[in-house]
């Protein structure tokens, strides 16, 4: 069961990534449905984001939260950066002495700490490194893959970039039919599926996958634009593992997306 994180944990776990000179970003989620990322590079952190905010203007946003959850996604020093057009963005920047002067903490050094675990924001013991407990990979290395079906290419893109965003691998599929020609060449860990689509609708989906040996395992998020009970109580008995509505916000599909993936 995961414990309740704060601003403090946040600090607490940023300094440690600094001083075991970690390179990479931090994806942050708060409860008030916002989300975003700090980047680290050479033990300095270069850039941040939150919701609609970007560099100082998002220390005091952070620090309104009750609740925080983040993320370290590590990147090889001698890799080229996949932010790049993200740090490129000169209001995003900040440096690690505006950063923890902000929270009246001491300014961390490279190279002082021990290893430490870059799970949902909880630093392992010393002399440990743990994997993410939020990012699976499969035998190839990479991260999970979410199959995102629906007719529309917008709602498709909606779903896609934050998750993308948020280390994901992607694939799409336009309806049903199409659907299940890509699940039988690939097999991906998590379906976000639309309710209403022509030919095959997702309730249908749903009773296909959920009545083959080969993919009735696989865990579904139905969304919909319907806000009726009656949609939300049969999507429920669906065999779906998740609900939600269009149109949603972004933390809201990031958490049913964890929690379904983490296990």
């Amino acid at each position: 069961m995961q414990h309740k994180q704060t601003i403090k944990d946040f600090v607490k776990a940023l300094t440690e990534y600094i001083q075991n000179n970690m390179n990479g970003s931090i994806v942050i989620m708060g409860d008030n449905d916002g989300w975003g990322k700090l980047i680290i590079e050479n033990a300095q952190i270069v850039s941040i984001n939150y919701g609609a905010y970007k560099g100082m203007q998002v220390l005091p946003e952070l620090d309104k939260l009750n609740e925080i959850r983040f993320m370290f996604r590590p990147e090889k020093s001698d890799k080229k950066s996949s932010n790049e057009g993200f740090v490129s963005a000169g209001s995003s920047r900040i440096s690690n002495e505006e950063f923890f002067s902000y929270y009246g903490a001491k300014v961390p050094r490279s190279g002082t700490g021990s290893a430490v675990s870059t799970s949902v924001g909880q630093p392992s013991a010393p002399g440990r490194h743990e994997s993410t407990v939020r990012f699976q990979t499969n035998a190839a290395g990479f991260r999970e893959k979410i199959l995102i079906i629906d007719d529309s290419a917008i709602a498709r893109r909606a779903a896609a970039e934050p998750l993308a965003e948020y280390g994901y691998q992607i694939l799409e599929a336009k309806d049903g039919f199409d659907a299940l020609g890509k699940l039988e060449k690939e097999i991906p860990d998590l379906i976000i599926l639309d309710l209403i689509m022509p030919g095959i609708d997702g309730y249908k989906v749903v009773d296909l996958l959920k009545n083959n040996a080969k993919f009735k395992h696989l865990p579904i998020i139905m969304v919909t634009s319907k806000d009726s009970l009656m949609d939300k109580v049969k999507g429920k008995m669906s065999a779906t593992d998740a609900y939600i509505t269009k149109p949603f916000k972004e933390g809201d599909l990031l958490r049913k997306v964890v929690e379904i993936l983490k296990g």
